[in-house]
């Protein structure tokens, strides 16, 4: 798809930038049945269409980067 390589490189990009590596994985899809919305994202089980090079690192810090940071967040602890 148009503009996928270019999308991917991106997100790898920013990955590293955070030190995300081995908080996440890109993988590669063929096609998630959305080729005629352009290219599309997959975030745990939520899809994202027509996502483009320019956009990239809006999305990363609205939809990818609040999800690495809640599974750093401890748990609140009470003291009684």
């Amino acid at each position: 798809m148009r503009g996928s390589d270019e999308l991917a490189s991106a997100l790898e990009g920013l990955i590293e930038k955070e030190g995300l590596k081995k908080e996440v994985e890109i993988v590669g899809s063929f096609c998630m049945g959305e080729c005629s919305t352009g290219v599309s994202v997959k975030v745990d089980d939520s899809p994202f269409r027509e996502i483009r090079c320019e956009e990239v690192e809006a999305f990363f810090n609205r939809e990818i980067l609040p999800r690495t940071r809640k599974k750093d967040e401890a748990p609140c602890q009470t003291t009684g």
